[in-house]
């Protein structure tokens, strides 16, 4: 996984999996290229979009707990 998500929850849960880019986005239905541009933070992330990054991961977690931008510890 090379480049640094904006939303660090996403890059934990991608993390327990074992998931990569590409294997997110078959998953959530999504465009490898433009998954990856998403969570690089190069392009917009709409609401559609983080729907079907919640429903892959499959985790309880609230939109707002998935996409926090910071962490904090």
């Amino acid at each position: 996984m090379r480049g640094n998500s904006v939303y660090p929850q996403i890059m934990i849960q991608m993390l327990l999996r074992g998931w990569d880019y590409r294997e997110l986005a078959e998953k959530a239905g999504l465009s490898y290229t433009s998954l990856r541009r998403k969570l690089l933070g190069k392009t917009p992330l709409y609401l559609d979009d983080a729907r079907c990054l919640q429903k892959a991961f499959d985790c309880g977690m609230s939109l707002d707990e998935l996409f926090v931008r910071r962490m904090s510890w």
